[in-house]
Order: structure tokens, then sequence, then C-alpha cells
């Protein structure tokens, strides 16, 4: 872990989406939310996806930021495409800030 760290520290997007990955798993979603947003901004869209989701489930931030988590949808993996089991996610996202305009 303290490897992954370092090399998240000194700028390697994978270390970084690796390092938010783990904390998403063991339910530390601020710490997650934190490297998802390093990692989007270095440009890596498997974080900015990664960010979307957190976002979208209000995990790590205050509340849910709809209109944020579809703009890191559409920016991540292929723009609108996500895996089936983001779908839901995506989708809900995607109405609630339509619904919002």
């Amino acid at each position: 872990m303290a490897l992954m760290e370092k090399a998240a520290e000194q700028g390697h997007v994978y270390a970084m989406d690796a390092l938010a990955d783990l904390h998403g798993m063991w339910k530390e979603h601020e710490q997650a939310v934190e490297w998802y947003t390093k990692g989007a901004a270095a440009g890596l869209p498997k974080a900015m996806f990664g960010l979307g989701i957190a976002l979208d489930m209000g995990q790590g931030v205050v509340a849910p930021d709809y209109p944020a988590a579809a703009g890191w949808y559409r920016q991540g993996p292929g723009g609108f495409e996500c895996p089936a089991r983001c779908l839901p996610h995506f989708l809900l996202s995607f109405i609630d800030y339509i619904v919002i305009l």
C-alpha cells in the first residue's frame, strides 16, 4: 500500500485509481473521492467514471450531485457508454439532471 501511495503522490494515474478503488471497497469514501478526483483531473477515463458514480450515489461527498455525476459519466470511458452494473446510476443521474433543468 505504501508503494502505491508513493506512486500516486508522484502522479501515477493508475495508482491513483487503484487507491480510489481500494478506499471505496473499504468504505472509506472520502479518500476514494479524493483519489478519483486526482485521477480524473489527470485525464484517466476510469477515474472520471468512478468519480461520477461516487457523486451520483452521494458517497464521500456531502450530498449527491447529479449534474456533476452526469458530466463525469460523459467524460469517462466511451462518453455515454458504461458497464451494465453502472447503467442504473447513470440513467438516474441523467434523468434527475434533466428534471432539475
